[in-house]
């Protein structure tokens, strides 16, 4: 049986127990919900998300010839600031390769703003200050970048088979978020 296509590869249902499994056997197997549970059909939904996600940047991965560095760890930082499944690519040696692609630029202007905003968490002066808010909003927007281009390309490229929606997909039955 299939659970999802990311372009001409299956992800096969197999192929998602297994992932399921190693986390219900490993150490935070205890926080996890039962898996015939609402929230257990939706961690495997997430799963399923995950595994499209690394598909597709791994087939990017194969097309551009990156390698990739060694993965980074997944911060909670930037877990809250990408999405927990670009979060978890980005821990990745592909999605690593793929993030160092991506080049952005702040403004100047920008820098100044945002500094004279924060004041309380930049107090010392602009020509001190400067550089590193730089660097920080260069990383926050190469982040959003990669996610909004990763994102895109899962649209693109995936087919998700009944059962394996998005576990926020209204659509689904153990959703959760209603109006």
């Amino acid at each position: 049986m299939i659970a999802a296509r990311v372009g001409d590869e299956v992800i096969s249902v197999a192929e998602v127990d297994e992932r399921a499994r190693l986390l219900y056997d490993g150490p935070l197997a205890a926080r996890l919900p039962h898996p015939a549970s609402p929230e257990g059909r939706n961690l495997r939904r997430w799963l399923v998300q995950l595994m499209t996600m690394e598909r597709v940047v791994a087939q990017e991965c194969d097309v551009r010839g990156d390698a990739g560095p060694a993965a980074l760890s997944v911060t909670l930082p930037l877990a809250l600031r990408t999405g927990g499944v670009v979060a978890s690519v980005l821990a990745t040696p592909a999605g690593q390769a793929l993030f160092a692609r991506v080049e952005a630029d702040v403004p100047p202007g920008e820098v100044r703003a945002y500094y004279d905003r924060n004041r309380d968490r930049h107090p010392g002066p602009f020509a001190r200050e400067s550089a590193g808010i730089a660097a920080q909003l260069v990383q926050a927007r190469r982040e959003a970048l990669f996610a909004r281009w990763l994102e895109r390309r899962h649209r693109e490229k995936v087919t998700l088979m009944p059962g394996f929606e998005h576990p926020g997909d209204p659509r689904q039955p153990d959703a959760t978020h209603r109006h």
